[in-house]
């Protein structure tokens, strides 16, 4: 595990990386990404080198506390929000099909009311005292749809896609 505070190089390394998933398993209070880097990165190069070629990485950010998010649709006659539970969140970011993540990710401040839409789409807060110490912002961007994803969070793990830590 590691504490919040040591966050730059994993910003550096998500920074214009694929997302091919994001999940929320409220059980635990555990939210996962799966990215894959952008191979000219030089760590992303280093896991390039595995047997098997995979470089998608898994982060998991927890306990978290609150969760908030915003899915858009931009039409000719407007801009409408969709509501989304957080069962669907998975179905919701595999519509993005591998966006590009881009910075600031972390260490941003929890969305105002009306900045993401009149309304947000997906509201989840925890009244346990743990999960603030960090934050985690993701922006994704596919044609007319635009999702907005915040998260608060204590701790963090790196994984490869075969589940080993990943040191950086």
């Amino acid at each position: 595990m590691d504490r919040v505070g040591d966050l730059g190089p994993v910003e550096r390394l998500l920074d214009q990386a694929c997302v091919w998933g994001i999940e929320l398993e409220p059980r635990f209070r555990v939210l996962g990404v799966t990215v894959e880097p952008e191979r000219t990165r030089r760590d992303a190069t280093a896991l390039a080198s595995r047997p098997d070629g995979d470089t998608r990485l898994q982060l998991a950010c927890f306990p978290v506390s609150t969760i908030l998010g915003s899915l858009r649709q931009t039409t000719a006659t407007g801009v409408t929000v969709m509501r989304f539970t957080e069962q669907q969140l998975v179905d919701v970011v595999a519509a993005f099909d591998g966006a590009i993540l881009s910075s600031p990710i972390f260490a941003q401040p929890e969305p105002r009311p009306g900045l993401w839409g009149p309304s947000f789409s997906l509201e989840g807060r925890s009244t346990a005292p743990d999960g603030v110490s960090a934050t985690i912002t993701m922006s994704l961007r596919r044609d007319d749809l635009a999702l907005d994803l915040f998260a608060r969070f204590d701790e963090w793990r790196l994984l490869d896609a075969s589940g080993e830590p990943v040191r950086l």
